[in-house]
């Protein structure tokens, strides 16, 4: 099959550019272009068709809606590794998390943690080696109920976080004694996560523009990290509000490093950087 790019005429680009931001939120500018026709001229071949255009005749149909699944996945960038952006992780471990479980263990109420566009699971996992070390150190925490919801809108992304093996680059963050508990070995230079951990982490595909979420119960952390930089402000702002919604009063709200929000505007309270809180006991 030929690896040559197919031609992305102007009507094209800006129907698929349109498409996405409609359905996802996600803004794909200019700048995106190239990689957009990188990423589906692959895929507009193995369908059999000769243009985009072609191909984008097939979105708009009724019959299109499965294949726009697996557009956004082409689309979209899923990188992560394990105990990205320590410092987050380092606060669960040192600062929240032994409040929650302690709590929970006293008052038996459940402890619950979103990890919002988790990508190939190596956040939500992290979590739940914490959650899992924070509850082995707390006593009486046998009987505690804390779980870690998982999700994304690429199913790609959630096929291989379920799968839950990953190479020995994807480890290089994650302190030696989460290691030998949580992981086992799958491999050559491959690593897979403990049944234990597994048990912890419900995996989920969700649009984060599509309201209102499925939840029964609000969450006491979330975690939307490296998600907003593909939103444009009012998406970005609609998005935070969302999840305000759905966060606990006390809760914390974790955003990506290269991420910021608008203090003036903001309904979380702002704790450091890239770490907000819901105010409220």
């Amino acid at each position: 099959m030929s690896d040559v790019l197919l031609p992305l005429r102007d009507g094209d680009f800006r129907f698929v550019s349109e498409l996405v931001y409609a359905r996802f939120g996600i803004r794909l500018t200019d700048q995106k272009r190239s990689l957009v026709a990188g990423r589906l001229s692959k895929r507009v071949r193995q369908l059999g068709f000769s243009s985009f255009t072609e191909y984008f005749d097939l979105l708009r149909t009724a019959g299109g809606a499965d294949e726009l699944s697996e557009l956004i996945d082409r689309v979209t960038t899923n990188h992560s590794f394990f105990f990205r952006e320590r410092d987050h992780f380092d606060a669960l471990s040192r600062e929240i998390l032994p409040s929650l479980i302690g709590g929970s263990a006293r008052s038996g109420s459940p402890v619950r943690i979103w990890s919002a566009g988790c990508a190939a699971g190596e956040e939500p996992y992290t979590i739940a080696m914490l959650i899992s070390q924070a509850m082995s150190r707390t006593p009486g925490a046998g009987s505690v109920d804390a779980g870690v919801l998982a999700t994304d809108i690429s199913m790609a992304a959630l096929l291989e976080a379920k799968a839950g093996v990953y190479a020995e680059s994807k480890l290089r963050e994650l302190p030696r004694e989460l290691r030998s508990p949580y992981l086992r070995p799958a491999g050559p230079d491959a690593w897979s996560v403990s049944p234990a951990v597994r048990s912890l982490v419900l995996f989920k595909r969700l649009n984060l523009m599509r309201e209102p979420y499925p939840f029964k119960s609000r969450f006491d952390v979330v975690f939307c990290r490296n998600v907003m930089i593909y939103f444009d402000p009012p998406s970005r702002a609609r998005l935070v509000e969302s999840i305000y919604r759905v966060v606990k009063p006390g809760g914390w709200f974790f955003i990506g490093h290269s991420e910021s929000l608008p203090r003036e505007s903001c309904p979380f309270a702002y704790v450091r950087p890239a770490t907000y809180r819901k105010e409220g006991a």
